[in-house]
């Protein structure tokens, strides 16, 4: 009981420490007068703080966005850290990518909102009661269950998939890197299991030993091999965040895999190649025909291919045995 008393307290005092520093931050460059006219909503990724991976920051954008629209605001994303979004994405039907005005912080009418974590919030309403007309938001959680309680999960699913659509398209940069994947029919079965065979660096630590190591890996083929006899005469692919457990695969199976090392927006080499195999596998599953999400014992859930399934309307699965 006294230690989830003092993870509370840590936690609580952690956020409190970072809305400090986001506040002190943006306001070190305050100004006075808000000359604009519309209020206006800003998701930030400007490296402040830590702000997680690809699809956490698509899910607080994706919400924000909708927020906007039903309050009638602007809508704006600072994603600079650790590359700029337009590399990859661009702006669609909604010229999203903020300037050097949008990121003015005004002393009596702008507002931080961290609301990283924050799965029992509703924004909507938090920027309902404000009177700030400008908000700088930190925040990666899908809030449209919460803005949207009475809908559906395939409801939910075609606002994401509308959002999505209306804010990007790919930049030409990522058009070219696409150009090179197979465009004939196939099914991906992805994996994420962190650091669980000690390659790959993440949010947690945990590290299996050899013997673990090997029956974890022989539970998950077992589980793809069960799949794909279902689906014979498909082209099969295997997506994981593990190089080592890629390389098994090409080793020890038929299943193809694309190359390139996976890694992650933030723990990961900041360069523009290792950046560009995210949302190359990211692209990758949303052209998908069906998605298999293989989860077994201690292996993590994953938001990066349940959310390119709701964005290429594919089929997903999650397999456990």
């Amino acid at each position: 009981m006294i230690s989830k008393i003092k993870v509370r307290i840590t936690k609580t005092i952690s956020k409190w420490l970072k809305k400090v520093i986001l506040i002190g931050s943006h306001s070190r460059k305050g100004v006075w007068i808000n000359a604009d006219s519309k209020p206006k909503i800003i998701i930030c990724f400007d490296g402040r703080i830590s702000h997680g991976g690809l699809v956490d920051r698509l899910k607080g954008i994706i919400s924000f966005y909708q927020i906007a629209k039903m309050l009638d605001y602007e809508f704006k994303i600072i994603f600079k850290h650790p590359f700029q979004l337009s590399y990859f994405l661009e702006s669609n039907q909604v010229e999203w990518e903020a300037i050097e005005k949008d990121e003015k912080f005004y002393l009596f009418s702008s507002k931080i909102l961290y609301l990283v974590n924050e799965f029992d919030k509703n924004p909507l309403k938090i920027i309902r009661k404000s009177k700030s007309k400008t908000f700088f938001v930190y925040s990666n959680v899908d809030y449209l269950p919460v803005l949207f309680p009475d809908k559906s999960r395939d409801a939910l699913n075609e606002i994401w998939r509308n959002n999505y659509d209306e804010l990007f398209k790919t930049s030409n940069y990522l058009k070219e890197q696409l150009r090179f994947l197979p465009i004939t029919p196939y099914i991906v079965f992805h994996t994420r299991f962190t650091s669980l065979l000690g390659d790959f660096s993440d949010t947690v630590s945990l590290v299996l030993d050899d013997e673990e190591r090997q029956i974890l890996l022989r539970k998950v083929l077992k589980s793809i091999d069960v799949e794909a006899l279902i689906h014979q005469g498909n082209e099969i692919y295997v997506l994981s965040d593990s190089i080592s457990f890629l390389e098994a695969i090409k080793e020890n199976t038929n299943y193809k895999v694309l190359k390139g090392a996976p890694t992650h927006i933030e723990l990961g080499p900041n360069d523009l190649d290792s950046h560009a195999k995210t949302f190359i596998d990211f692209y990758f599953i949303i052209n998908s025909e069906k998605v298999f999400l293989v989860m077994q014992d201690k292996m993590h859930n994953s938001n990066f291919s349940k959310y390119a399934a709701i964005i290429g309307n594919s089929n997903f699965k999650i397999i456990t045995q």
